[in-house]
């Protein structure tokens, strides 16, 4: 039982074979019927003519007795052995049954008794003698009736075969459609129902719903699929719905990363604003912090690098204004109401490996505390706001040493120069003042008075140049357009043009190198412009990888053998530019004629 309900194909193969097999019956049990039949008319006509011929029999009898005709005899006694003969015939004894407690045999045995034993002899004893007793008439009469009798048995055993061959076929035909309604039903509510279900399941799960069902139960194959698709769906339905969780997370983490990456932007775009007091930089920072991460406030401490002494207070959420603050329409770090929950606090130190800047302090609730990235986010910012102070000290650091450098060369070039000439003027003055005491003729008086206008006019010379020197800028990018108005101005001075040769990629100097160079080559042309008298002079720069050359030459009358240029002090402030650059210095006699000034050294920027 089992099988068949775990299998619809069993059931349907049961189905079939109980029909063939009522068909089967219904064909056997014709069968069987038509042989049983076989025989039953003409044993019904045998027995009928038995009647017919009793009654032929007793009027040859009787018209023997009358006319005594042989022939007529003849006939009776053919008759009576043809009757006997039919009596007892294959045909009439094969449709007649042979248990012998049956009503037909009975009756057909009582009827051959009968025929033997007292009519059959009665009418010979008549046909041989010619005479016999008179009764024989009446005992035939007597003996048709169960003839007939008998014929009615035959009759009625044959009808009774014909009708259970209609009741068997019934039966079959009744069974056989019981087995095809039960097949049909078990189609309709196993098969049909269950594959429809399963049909409109797989449409809507084609169509992206997921929560559909089929709710066909059994045990049978389409009951396992039935189930199979239920599970199938139901994890379909959980890994979309992990699917969905997942990219919902990962939307999330993308949307905080994007924000992160945003405020890291936001936080170097402001951090670089040195124009900007560091509150007006910081504190937007600090807020936009707030936003993306559950802290709050957030105070960062500013301390001298050097003493480690607190400078700056900076907090994002206060009731007043601070009293260092200068910038009145600012209202960033101004709040309503504090908040007075208990707060656990993430300190951070802002520092470098050079020194160290201050702290910067996180509150937050004690069930709100922030993530690892958030935590890691805060120390990016805290590390960029140590790199930027960092920076801002070390620019001002190279500010102060450049500023140094610069005031120890005009302090240089003033004594060297300037300063030289004054003393000059000085002694000429005495001079004067002496000369004027001894009461000397106005010839030698007029003469110093000339060296003094000549010394006034060297040393005002020598202060329009150095004014020159100290007020040179870089008013354009680059040092090539630089150069090229140093090049036409010393070209007008000198009366001839300067060549230019300008061999240096972009962006390859840093601007202190580049102030270096262009003073070094203004001084060599001033050089050039006061001792050379060249008719030519060229201005080359070279790069060779990182290494730059810068050369000025010219044809002039070149450098005499028997002066010492040690102390020169033109010479001197080139060498300490090179110096500065961590160059090279040369200046030598050409072979040709004229000087050759060269400096090389190897830039820093790349």
């Amino acid at each position: 039982m089992n099988f068949f309900k775990h299998s619809i194909i069993a059931r349907l193969g049961v189905a079939m074979f109980a029909i063939s097999l009522m068909a089967l019956i219904s064909m056997i049990s014709s069968v069987i019927v038509a042989e049983s039949t076989q025989g039953d008319a003409a044993g019904i006509n045998l027995a009928g003519s038995l009647r017919m011929m009793s009654y032929r029999i007793v009027a040859q009898t009787q018209q023997y007795e009358a006319s005594g005709n042989l022939q007529v005899q003849q006939r009776a006694a053919e008759s009576i052995a043809e009757f006997d003969k039919r009596i007892r015939s294959r045909v009439l004894a094969n449709v007649i049954p042979d248990r012998g407690d049956h009503e037909l045999q009975k009756h057909y045995q009582a009827i051959i008794d009968e025929w033997q034993h007292s009519l059959a002899p009665a009418l010979r004893e008549v046909v041989k003698s010619g005479h016999g007793s008179g009764d024989y008439p009446q005992r035939v009469d007597q003996f048709v009736p169960k003839i007939d009798a008998m014929v009615q048995l035959l009759e009625r055993s044959t009808e009774s075969k014909i009708k259970l061959l209609s009741l068997v076929q019934g039966i079959s035909l009744f069974m056989t459609v019981l087995i095809i309604f039960i097949a049909m039903y078990d189609i309709k509510c196993n098969v049909v129902e269950p594959l429809a279900q399963l049909l409109m399941a797989a449409k809507e799960a084609s169509q992206g719903k997921l929560d559909a069902r089929v709710y066909y139960q059994s045990e049978d194959e389409l009951g396992v699929l039935g189930a199979t698709f239920n599970h199938m769906a139901e994890e379909l339905s959980k890994i979309y719905t992990d699917l969905e969780n997942r990219v919902q997370r990962k939307t999330a983490e993308l949307r905080s990363t994007n924000q992160s990456l945003q405020l890291l932007y936001d936080t170097t775009r402001r951090f670089n604003r040195d124009d900007e007091d560091i509150c007006r930089r910081l504190i937007p920072v600090m807020k936009q912090l707030e936003e993306l991460t559950p802290i709050g406030p957030v105070n960062v401490t500013l301390r001298d690098p050097n003493q480690r002494r607190s400078y700056r207070q900076l907090n994002t959420q206060l009731l007043e204004r601070p009293a260092n603050c200068t910038d009145h329409s600012c209202n960033d770090c101004l709040i309503d109401k504090l908040d007075q929950r208990p707060h656990e606090t993430l300190s951070l130190p802002i520092q470098t490996r050079e020194a160290y800047f201050g702290e910067f302090n996180a509150d937050f609730l004690a069930d709100q505390p922030p993530s690892r990235e958030q935590i890691k986010l805060m120390k990016t910012i805290v590390e960029n706001l140590g790199v930027v102070l960092s920076l801002e000290l070390k620019a001002e650091q190279a500010q102060q040493m450049s500023l140094m450098e610069e005031r120890a060369v005009i302090a240089r070039e003033l004594h060297d120069s300037l300063a030289q000439s004054l003393s000059y003027l000085k002694m000429q003055v005495s001079r004067l003042q002496l000369l004027r005491k001894k009461q000397v003729s106005e010839e030698q008086i007029d003469g110093v008075v000339d060296e003094l206008k000549d010394g006034l006019n060297n040393a005002y010379r020598q202060l329009r140049e150095l004014l020159t020197t100290f007020r040179l800028s870089l008013d354009q990018p680059g040092l090539e357009p630089a150069l090229q108005t140093t090049v036409k101005e010393f070209s007008e001075r000198l009366g001839l043009p300067v060549a230019l040769h300008y061999g240096i990629r972009h962006q390859t100097l840093s601007p202190n190198e580049e102030i270096h160079v262009l003073q070094l080559v203004r001084e060599a042309l001033a050089n050039v412009v006061k001792h050379s008298q060249a008719s030519e002079v060229s201005v080359q720069l070279k790069q060779n990888g990182g290494q730059i050359e810068v050369r000025i030459e010219d044809n002039g009358v070149g450098l005499p053998d028997d002066k010492d240029l040690t102390n020169h002090y033109g010479l001197v402030i080139m060498r300490d530019r090179a110096h500065t650059l961590g160059g090279d210095l040369s200046v030598q006699n050409r072979a040709e004629g004229g000087v050759c000034v060269l400096m090389t050294f190897s830039a820093k920027q790349q």
